[in-house]
């Protein structure tokens, strides 16, 4: 993911009056293509969407923006070189805006795996639950601006969040039966 990718998808969220911003639509995307459930491009819009409804997110350049985001963390997390990242601005953001970004990322991933179908954290292995008890303390961090510390801080915070993603995304999908293909491509219609 980069920051281009970013500020295209928060224009297209700003353009259609929604309330989620594009670390936490990412992050939604993300919990439902590592849940068991079968991901539903449908689910994830209506999640952004809220109360709206999703149709203005399937038209348009809001449809191409989120199909290249759909597409580019479909192959990330199926990636085996550990090509996955966070939808974050980029570094020239102060940090304040970034750890807001992140909070909300990770608010949306823990969304996206209830809306997936993981109702219960037993069904996690211990790695990928203690995960996601780490998100839910991240998912309420304040955004302030910082020192070089806070920033090494920060960076820990989203590499140890860019490698729990892989641990649920492949513990889950390792235990889903075998022989469900998934679709490597999936798009918003």
């Amino acid at each position: 993911m980069n920051a281009a990718l970013y500020d295209r998808v928060t224009q297209v969220l700003d353009t259609l009056g929604c309330d989620l911003g594009a670390g936490e639509c990412h992050g939604a995307l993300c919990g439902l293509l590592c849940a068991p459930r079968a991901f539903s491009p449908r689910t994830w819009l209506e999640h952004v969407a809220g109360e709206d409804s999703p149709a203005a997110f399937e038209q348009g350049a809001a449809r191409d923006v989120l199909d290249e985001l759909l597409r580019e963390s479909v192959t990330a997390l199926g990636s085996a070189d550990l090509d996955f990242a966070l939808l974050l601005p980029g570094d020239d953001a102060g940090l304040a805006a970034r750890s807001a970004a992140f909070a909300g990322w990770c608010r949306g991933f823990l969304a996206g795996l209830g809306l997936g179908g993981i109702g219960d954290m037993r069904e996690l292995g211990a790695d990928a639950r203690g995960f996601v008890n780490d998100l839910e303390r991240f998912g309420r961090l304040e955004a302030v601006d910082g020192d070089e510390a806070d920033e090494r801080a920060f960076a820990e915070l989203t590499e140890y969040t860019r490698m729990g993603v892989l641990v649920v995304h492949g513990e889950v999908h390792a235990a889903a039966a075998p022989g469900a293909p998934e679709d490597p491509t999936p798009t918003l219609h």
